[in-house]
């Protein structure tokens, strides 16, 4: 009798915790708040990092991704990022930006920052008409 009742517990443990696994599994938030767009084209940018109003530390990397076939250069809160202190991930289309002593931004404000990027297809060049540019905001701690 009591080899019946241990198969039944240890049955009821992995029944039990294959459902507290799958509960968790339909918790979990895997999609951004706000999908990322630029003038109406949720194409052109795949993330925001930060995303639209997260909390980061003041010295956070900063950027974002980008679709094939597209470019960019980041604004922080009005200040223009020079190319050279700017991370670029051709590869990945990505674009970064750490603030840092003797950078044209050396931290973050606290509370409320805002990011531009200017955005444009590779194959056109920067400052065609087709240049687009999003802007999104985060918290600094």
């Amino acid at each position: 009798m009591s080899d019946l009742r241990h198969r039944l517990l240890v049955g009821g443990l992995v029944v039990g915790g294959c459902l507290a696994m799958l509960v968790a599994v339909h918790a979990t938030d895997t999609g951004t708040r706000d999908p990322a767009t630029v003038s109406g084209r949720p194409d052109v940018v795949e993330h925001l990092i930060p995303g639209q109003g997260d909390d980061v530390i003041r010295q956070a990397e900063l950027g974002i991704d980008l679709a094939p076939g597209y470019e960019g250069d980041l604004i922080l809160n009005g200040v223009a990022i020079p190319t050279k202190q700017l991370r670029l991930v051709p590869p990945q289309n990505q674009v970064f930006f750490t603030p840092g002593r003797g950078k044209v931004v050396e931290r973050l404000n606290a509370g409320p920052n805002c990011m531009t990027a200017v955005v444009w297809r590779s194959a056109l060049g920067r400052g065609s008409a087709n240049d687009q540019s999003f802007t999104w905001c985060f918290n600094a701690l």
